[in-house]
Parts: structure tokens; sequence; C-alpha cells
């Protein structure tokens, strides 16, 4: 077993954020300018609704905190949790048992086009419905939409003259950096998997591959992953060792667990026996030789990649190998 390497916890949500929303907004605009925004709106929803994305995820937060009312007083402090593990600034406007109104002035999910801000109330709106089917959602301002700010309101009865205020201030939750770690990483998995399971199940395997790389390439975003990680841990070589080191570090990042086989200036094996990312499809299994293949000759271009067996392919663990010629 690889050696465990003493990363911050802090560090390791904020890394995982990163990769939650580029992978959220990578894929809505790559899907946005291929197939349109009806069409990107639509694998979205279809991306939720693969294993109740979403629901899993409020699910979650009224049983880690035992939270056990069905109101919009409920529904507001799951959004001061969901605030607290994203990273999201939130104000409260109102909030009683029938109304939690609020004003989001930073998120790290939102997204530039006006035409696909409708993400935000489709993923909300199912987060509202799992407290109660009968709450509805209104958005009058979204960041995403070209507003200064967002604005959303949950409602468990038509609009009054005399609604009243319970409450218009929130206490900062104390949640610790591994607990909102691990939500971030379920998050950026989730929002992976699900989003080549929608694809794959709407145009199919070959396709989903291929939007898969599109996402990647805009941006450059899998090597902005590699010079991130050599920038903030200082790895200067641009040999087999450096590569392996660069993987270490990705995956203590991304909850990996791994076996290294062979390392030197011009190998590096080694073997992943748990993943995160893994997906259950044998014909979209190829989306991580991509991904890691890009890794490598970021760091130096002459680099070869192989992936002998892979756990998305059915295997029992994925084994790879990065060479140099000496």
């Amino acid at each position: 077993m690889a050696k465990k390497l003493a990363i911050p916890w802090e560090l390791k949500h904020d890394w995982a954020m990163r990769g939650w929303a580029s992978s959220h907004r990578g894929y809505l605009y790559a899907n946005r300018k291929k197939y349109g925004p009806a069409a990107a709106l639509d694998l979205f929803e279809r991306a939720q609704k693969i294993d109740e994305r979403v629901k899993n995820f409020a699910n979650a937060i009224l049983t880690i905190f035992n939270l056990k009312g069905n109101d919009c007083e409920t529904i507001g402090e799951i959004l001061d949790i969901w605030d607290e593990l994203t990273g999201t600034e939130a104000g409260l406007l109102k909030r009683s048992k029938i109304i939690n109104r609020r004003k989001v002035t930073k998120c790290p999910l939102e997204t530039g086009y006006e035409d696909i801000s409708d993400w935000s109330l489709s993923f909300f709106d199912i987060m509202g419905k799992i407290v109660n089917p009968k709450v509805i959602l209104e958005r009058p301002k979204g960041m995403c939409a070209g507003d200064p700010y967002c604005e959303y309101v949950w409602r468990l009865q038509e609009k009054t003259s005399n609604e009243v205020t319970v409450k218009t201030t929130v206490k900062k939750m104390k949640i610790p950096w591994e607990l909102k770690y691990n939500f971030a990483m379920k998050g950026w998995t989730s929002n992976h998997k699900s989003w080549l399971y929608a694809l794959r199940e709407k145009y199919g395997a070959l396709e989903a591959i291929r939007m898969y790389e599109t996402f990647n390439e805009m941006g450059d975003r899998i090597k902005n992953i590699a010079n991130t990680i050599r920038t903030i841990f200082k790895l200067e070589g641009n040999d087999c060792e450096t590569i392996g080191k660069c993987w270490d570090i990705w995956h203590e990042l991304a909850g990996q667990d791994t076996n290294i086989l062979e390392r030197s200036k011009t190998i590096n094996r080694w073997r992943i026996i748990k993943c995160p990312f893994q997906t259950e499809y044998k014909d979209i299994s190829d989306w991580c030789n991509r991904f890691d293949h890009v890794i490598g000759s970021t760091i130096n271009p002459n680099a070869t990649w192989e992936m002998i067996t892979c756990m998305c392919a059915g295997d029992p663990y994925c084994e790879c190998v990065v060479k140099l010629e000496e």
C-alpha cells in the first residue's frame, strides 16, 4: 500500500469542490455547445435521476444532522448545512414554517450561460421536495441568468400580505473538514458518473466517451489539474519518479487506495484497488485511460501510458504503467 500523505483536510476539501464545480460546469458547457441548451438541461435532469443523486444528498444531510421536520424551516436548515459543506455564501431574508427565502452571493457551482441557468431550479426543487413534496420553489433572480445574486423562495402555501418572519440570521455551522471533504468528493464522483451514464443512456457509449473528451479539453482541464499539483507540491522533475509522485498526491486527494509495484526515473507501475470514480459500464471504461494519459504527458510529452487492467472494465483492480525510454 502506498504511504499516506499528510495533506490537510481543508486543502483536500477545496480540491474536491473545485473538481466537482469544474466537472459540473464542463459537462453543461460541452453539452450546450454540441446539442443546444434544451438538450443540456435534459441531460442534467437525467443525470440527477440516475441513482436519485440529489435525493441521496438531501437524505444524507437529514440523517447525519438529525433533521426531522417537514416544513420550510427544515429546508432552510438543510441549505445552511449545504452552504457550509460546499463553500456557498448566502444570507437569510425570511424563514418560517411556511416560507424560506434566501439570497446567494457566492456559489462554486455557478455557470455563465443564461439559457442553461435553470439547472439550479431543478437541483434545489428536488432538495426541497425531499422534505415536503408540496413545497413550491421560485427563483426571482439567478447569477447564472446574469443577475448579481441568486434569490430562492420555497413556500408551503400561497403568497400572503402578512407573511411572518421568524428568523433572519443563521448561526455558522461547525462541520469538520474531513466530513466536508467526504461530502465534496461524493458530489464530484456522483456528478462524474451520472453524466457519463446519462450520455450513454441517451446517445450511446461512444458518444459518452467523446463528450468526456470534449469537456476535458475545454480550458485544458486535465492539464490544469496536473500543473496545479506540480505547483502546490513543488514537483520540479519530468521523469517517471515525478509522474509517480504526482499520482501519489492525486490518489490521496481523490481517496484512492493504491499499491506501488515499480518506480524509477524510467518507469512507474502501480495498482489501484479502490477508486471512488469507478463506473459500472464496460463500454465507457475508457474514460480513465484518457484522463491518466493526459496527466503523464503534461509532465513529460514523451511518456507512454498503458492500462493493463481496469476495474471499470470488470477487472478486480486497475494496473497502470508509465514509461520513458532510457
